[in-house]
């Protein structure tokens, strides 16, 4: 069954079991998401410049 499938089946039927069979397809679906978005973001501090503000 696939995604569209198990959407008319939870459309036409209303049932509780029919949106989770759904959305456990969408997920799995969802998995192979790419997660190195975030990684490009990030600010990439590898520790070189060990001098900091100095607090007094």
């Amino acid at each position: 069954m696939d995604e569209l499938n198990a959407w008319t089946a939870f459309f036409t039927t209303g049932h509780v079991l029919d949106y989770l069979r759904y959305k456990s397809i969408q997920n799995s679906k969802d998995l192979g998401a790419d997660t190195t978005l975030e990684n490009k973001d990030e600010v990439q501090d590898d520790g070189a410049d060990n001098k900091r503000t100095e607090y007094r």
